[in-house]
């Protein structure tokens, strides 16, 4: 009799580091007298002819164009590279135990030499009713030798940890399959071959998207996977159970950047995650009640027509109403049908902290889920559905502009639903809102900028690819160098947005007010409306008059009415920073309250002497909220004195994060191609900055700067829209724009990028009151993936 298990792609990698991390009881001794006994064996071995059957896998759905037909489908033969990987075994452990679960032999290794005749010669133990199991393709001749394997309960209970190198089968990668028989094994027989059917241990996808025509302006960006358990066990528990068993097991969401096109067929493979049937009939609801832990795949949409992105949800299982169980050794085939751009309940916002959406639009998203890791942060410690105090109780508007959303006193502008979703119709009006989700208590939990926009900022295929000079650096940043050989910027850098972080206008040829973006605290994710002033030299005052018509969740009138620098009841306070309110903790519950560092009377502190924590709002410093390592483990190079080029590695985006889905927060070398030489152009030098203007440039109020070479090309426009100084007033629209990075620099310091009109460009800002973490400055977001040429 044998016993069926199923499917897995694991590489000789990662079983490497398996064996590396295991640890076992046993002790194995490297030389033995005779070549057939090895240390551990507790009973002779006889030489027995063992044969593999690799079994068919479930086929669920209809095969897709350009698949790999499966022998569920009667295709015996086939010259698909595909499918002879998913097939070959190239070689095997051998394990047996006893009649009562002990081990007879030590664990033996055998390479499988020919891929036609599947076919071995092995050493196995005399005995009764003897356990047989074989586990192919490890690649790793010593994968058992550390691990306890002592009985049969030890074995089948054994769970492979899962990683994302092993979502994508790679060229030369083997798929895991393990097989068992129970058998009498007896040496005065003549022995006939003992049969193994191996089957795969993990579950293969396989999907396509069809763009109808009208639905064409719809592009796929990335994939990603969600509710993924981290490991398998190596014996499939019985089919109607749950399996990984209880809803509290680990799982991590994988996402794959791949910009894939209308009929294009894409596989990975995955362990499997039983999580059971509903009794839903209705095939557009059955998100709305998926279980808990339910494996999901989410398809990355940008749309080309309205520039929102969003994701098209798909829970796996055996059909598209009510099962949710991934199975070991089944091929599923799934087809999106992409008939418009309208939308149903599979269909949320791409989760972030700022959405994009025109006017008079409506999107849901849900409010649990983030998959970013940069900086370490975790989402769940903020926002989690099973701790009451973390749970959302409802959702409203924390401020708008007029109209950018509209009176919502009745719940149906902004709502949470049933299923704990949060719905959002814009209005009339283009700008920005900041909704706020509250629990039982009436904390906020969370909240999110709202970017009302009808020029399609966040769609990617309007990303602008930007290239820079490349540099080296060293731990202390003593040495190090920007390579400008021939004005050639040589290093193409994640692609830019084509306008500030919740700028009213993304068209190219704009100018000056309506190009004007929030303001962002270094580390915070909340904007700050900067103000309608488009042209001010001096300070004034974050009031009503200054800064807008700033309405409520009632559409009622917000009072400002103070310099913005000081403490006040109002919903836009400014808070002295301290060990209580310069935490996440504080930050999160009050998005609208700047944080500040600077002693009383001092708008821009001049020096260390007029602030605190060295002019950081954070208390004592954080250098991981926007992602990366800290500073002192960074890149590093002193270009002059206080010039300090660093790079923190920031390539996965933290939870604090701005930008849109798909956007990031730049990182602090990617303004170097701005001027000449990669260093500061002062003194209205319009022939060391690499812009389009070649002198004052005042009436722009800011910088068309061109990206890709020097002095040609295409260009972008970076207007200077003013900033909020680190004591909390606003300054210098239309003349200074202080860009925001993610790269932290020492003590309360940021790599800033500063635009001076007319005439200056500076890739690093020297001054103190301008470099503070606190201040308020703009962010020109560029795309959270490498891309290719």
């Amino acid at each position: 009799m044998s016993y069926l298990r199923k499917l897995i792609d694991i590489t000789a990698s990662t079983l490497l580091l398996i064996a590396a991390v295991s640890c076992s009881d046993n002790e194995y001794i490297a030389e033995v007298d005779d070549p057939s006994v090895q240390p551990g064996d507790r009973a002779a071995t006889i030489e027995v002819p063992l044969r593999f059957h690799v079994e068919k896998p479930s086929l669920i759905g209809k095969p897709l164009v350009n698949d790999i037909p499966s022998r569920a489908e009667g295709d015996e033969e086939t010259d698909d590279p595909e499918k002879a990987a998913e097939e070959a075994i190239n070689d095997i452990w051998v394990f047996q135990y006893d009649e009562n679960g002990n081990q007879l032999i030590a664990p033996r290794f055998y390479k499988v030499e020919s891929s036609e005749i599947r076919k071995l010669n092995i050493r196995l133990a005399e005995g009764n009713n003897s356990h047989v199991y074989v586990l192919a393709n490890t690649g790793d001749e010593t994968w058992a030798q550390d691990k306890d394997f002592t009985t049969l309960e030890k074995f089948v209970s054994y769970e492979y940890p899962f990683t994302e190198d092993n979502v994508e089968m790679g060229k030369d990668e083997r798929l895991l399959m393990e097989g068992h028989v129970e058998s009498t094994i007896r040496k005065e027989t003549d022995l006939h071959p003992i049969d193994i059917h191996l089957t795969r241990m993990m579950a293969k996808i396989s999907f396509k998207y069809v763009t109808a025509e009208a639905a064409k302006s719809l592009i796929v960006t990335r994939v990603i996977i969600n509710n993924m358990p981290l490991a398998m066990r190596m014996e499939e528990t019985p089919k109607e159970e749950n399996y990984p068993a209880g809803n509290d097991f680990e799982t991590r969401s994988v996402t794959l950047d791949k910009k894939l096109a209308s009929g294009e067929v894409y596989t990975f493979y995955m362990p499997a995650n039983r999580r059971g049937t509903t009794t839903n009939t209705d095939p557009k609801a059955k998100n709305n009640g998926a279980p808990e832990k339910a494996l999901y795949v989410q398809l990355f949409v940008t749309s080309r027509s309205n520039g929102s992105n969003f994701l098209y949800t798909i829970y796996l299982g055996e059909n598209d109403t009510n099962d949710f169980n991934v199975r070991r050794n089944h091929n599923y085939n799934i087809t999106l049908n992409l008939k418009s751009e309208i939308r149903d309940d599979r269909v949320l916002a791409a989760a972030a902290n700022c959405f994009v959406v025109n006017t008079n639009n409506e999107i849901m998203f849900d409010p649990y889920t983030r998959t970013e890791t940069g900086g370490g942060w975790k989402y769940s410690d903020y926002v989690n559905k099973k701790v009451p105090a973390k749970k959302i109780a409802y959702v409203k508007i924390l401020w708008q502009y007029v109209n950018v959303i509209g009176d919502n006193r009745n719940g149906d502008r902004v709502w949470l639903d049933q299923y704990d979703r949060v719905h959002v119709k814009t209005g009339s009006a283009v700008g920005n809102a900041v909704i706020a989700a509250y629990n039982s208590s009436n904390k906020i939990l969370w909240s999110w900028h709202i970017w009302v926009n009808n020029d399609k900022p966040a769609n990617l295929d309007e990303a602008v690819p930007y290239y820079t000079f490349g540099w080296t650096g060293s731990a202390d940043g003593k040495t190090g160098s920007i390579i400008t050989t021939n004005d050639k910027r040589s290093v193409k850098g994640r692609s830019l947005m084509k306008c500030n972080l919740g700028a009213k206008s993304g068209n190219a040829n704009d100018y000056g007010l309506k190009t004007y973006g929030t303001v962002y605290q270094w580390g915070r994710k909340d904007p700050f409306p900067i103000g309608n002033l488009d042209y001010n030299v001096d300070y004034y005052q974050y009031s009503r008059g200054n800064v807008g018509d700033l309405r409520d969740n009632n559409n009622a009138k917000i009072d400002m009415n103070t310099t913005g620098a000081v403490h006040t009841t109002e919903l836009f306070s400014t808070e002295q920073t301290s060990a209580t309110t310069g935490t996440i903790a504080y930050a999160i519950e009050h998005p609208t309250h700047f944080i500040s560092p600077v002693k009383s009377g001092a708008s821009n502190p001049s020096d260390a002497s007029t602030c605190n924590n060295d002019g950081d709002w954070f208390w004592g410093h954080n250098d991981l909220l926007w992602g990366g390592k800290p500073y002192s483990n960074a890149k590093k190079y002193e270009v002059t004195t206080g010039c300090v080029l660093s790079d923190n590695g920031a390539t996965e985006k933290s939870i604090f994060d701005p930008c849109p889905a798909g956007w990031m927060v730049p990182p602090g070398d990617m303004w170097l191609g701005f001027t000449k030489n990669g260093r500061n152009a002062t003194g209205g030098a319009y022939g060391n900055i690499n812009s389009v203007h070649t002198s004052d440039n005042a009436s722009y109020r800011g910088f068309r700067m061109y990206v890709q070479e020097w002095k040609k090309g295409k260009w972008v426009y970076f207007p200077s829209q003013g900033l909020r100084t680190a004591g909390g007033r606003p300054w210098r629209n239309g003349m200074c724009g202080n860009y925001h990075t993610s790269s932290a620099s020492a003590g309360g310091r940021v790599n800033i990028f500063h635009l001076h009109t007319p005439g200056e460009v500076d890739p690093f800002e020297t001054s103190f009151g301008y470099s503070r973490r606190a201040v308020g400055g703009p962010v020109r977001c560029v795309r959270d993936v490498d891309e290719n040429e």
